[in-house]
């Protein structure tokens, strides 16, 4: 598990980013990356390409591997593991622990599993297949047996003698209770500076107390991300079940709650709830943009009026080409405004992100091309005409995905909020490079 002292969640380093690209282009040796701390290395992982990740997980010591898959999103952990090579992958899985078994056995190998529970401890196999049974959002899931439950009459030097006694066995909280029930807790690492005489009910610090059936985000309301309490006792029917750190919560709410995530340094224009003539006024701005920008994409269709009159499929499959521009440039515009609001984007990758959205462009916008081609041809019998439409849509697609890449960080620089204001000059792009390209290929092998 992931210490508290490396919960820098925000981790934002455009600096070593540049310098890890910078290095990848020189072919320089990355071994430099080992000195720094895990979660620098997993905002790096966020922010480049599966090959790049490989390379980084090559040079990282299998030992902080895990660690490290911990801070990243769920879905980008996954990715990496299973674009591992065999051998390495095996080196990876060897370092495993049964808290990483939990967090991330929705994608190891079945077989692996099995082999791994059959050479743990009965104590092991039953904390993960009791914390397996629990949902994702349960507090369940994320239970450790790692405490120590001791009677507020228990001397400091007991409880030492007692850790001592089994050395093998980790302890991260000792929960104090008396006849009435649970007092407090009390750190290990508070016992370093007091006398063998002390009891724990001095010690003993109230802490909230959690239920295993309780969902993440209820647990967000209890606890305080103050650094005081690192660890939290959690019940199940009234019996302590383990403990559950405060770094778990914090990462899975932050999984949990991604798509919500706004970075500080992304200007928010407009929140949830500003003043009603505020907002109409900032909303109005954008429609009035969007209305000559709208002029435009009309102007384009003006240009080749005389096409349109003469070829009337142009002018019923035009929407079709608009249509799917606008949809490939949003999906593109909202994965770079999410790469914005979590710090995965910079000037330093953009051109990793530009390299992996035209790809996808090419490859979608041939296939739907093609699609749409074949459906116009059955429909107008007119080789000419589905060639055209194939085109505009290739040509459209890549520039929905330039666009919706470029647009954002281009808003951020200005500082103007790309969430508000992307969706206008991206919808402005992809209505006017689809309708000149469709009309113009129609005026040149139409009419």
């Amino acid at each position: 598990m992931t210490d508290f002292n490396q919960l820098q969640i925000t981790e934002n380093n455009p600096e070593l980013l540049a310098e890890f690209i910078s290095a990848m282009g020189a072919s320089d040796d990355l071994r430099f990356l080992i000195d720094y701390q895990d979660s620098e290395l997993a905002n790096i992982l966020e922010s480049v390409n599966v090959q790049h990740r490989l390379q980084i997980v090559e040079v990282i010591p299998a030992t902080r591997y895990w660690t490290i898959l911990n801070f990243l999103q769920y879905e980008t952990a996954k990715h990496i593991h299973q674009s591992l090579p065999e051998n390495i992958a095996s080196e990876r899985l060897s370092c495993i622990t049964e808290t990483d078994v939990v967090n991330f056995a929705d994608f190891l190998p079945t077989d692996f599993v099995d082999e791994y529970l059959l050479t743990q401890s009965k104590e092991t196999v039953a904390y993960i297949q009791q914390a397996l049974s629990y949902d994702d959002n349960k507090v369940g899931r994320y239970v450790e047996p790692y405490f120590l439950v001791a009677n507020a009459k228990n001397s400091v030097g007991r409880i030492k003698s007692e850790i001592l006694k089994n050395v093998e066995s980790v302890v991260r909280l000792i929960i104090v209770r008396d006849a009435s029930g649970i007092v407090g807790t009390v750190e290990p690492e508070a016992f370093l500076t007091q006398e063998n005489n002390v009891k724990l009910k001095e010690l003993a610090v109230i802490t909230p107390v959690l239920e295993d059936t309780q969902d993440i985000q209820e647990v967000s309301k209890q606890v305080s991300i103050d650094g005081h309490s690192h660890w939290f006792p959690v019940l199940s029917d009234g019996k302590i079940m383990g403990v559950m750190s405060l770094t778990t919560i914090t990462l899975t709410l932050r999984e949990l709650s991604l798509q919500a995530v706004v970075a500080e340094n992304v200007k928010s224009e407009e929140d949830l709830f500003t003043p009603l003539k505020v907002a109409t006024r900032l909303r109005a701005l954008w429609l009035v943009i969007n209305l000559f920008t709208a002029f435009a994409a009309s102007a384009i269709i003006g240009v080749f009026e005389n096409v349109v009159e003469q070829v009337v499929a142009l002018a019923i499959l035009m929407p079709v080409v608009a249509s799917m521009g606008g949809i490939a440039g949003s999906q593109t515009l909202a994965v770079a405004i999410r790469g914005i609001a979590l710090n995965h984007l910079h000037q330093s990758n953009l051109r990793l992100l530009v390299n992996k959205e035209v790809k996808i462009a090419l490859i979608n916008g041939m296939v739907m091309g093609a699609v749409i081609a074949s459906v116009v041809y059955y429909i107008f019998d007119s080789v000419a005409l589905a060639m055209i439409i194939c085109c505009a849509i290739c040509v459209n697609s890549l520039a929905a995905a330039l666009s919706g890449t470029l647009i954002p960080f281009t808003l951020k620089k200005l500082n103007i909020d790309p969430a508000v204001a992307g969706s206008v000059v991206l919808t402005t792009v992809t209505d006017v490079v689809g309708f000149l390209v469709f009309l113009g290929l129609g005026a040149i092998f139409l009419v």
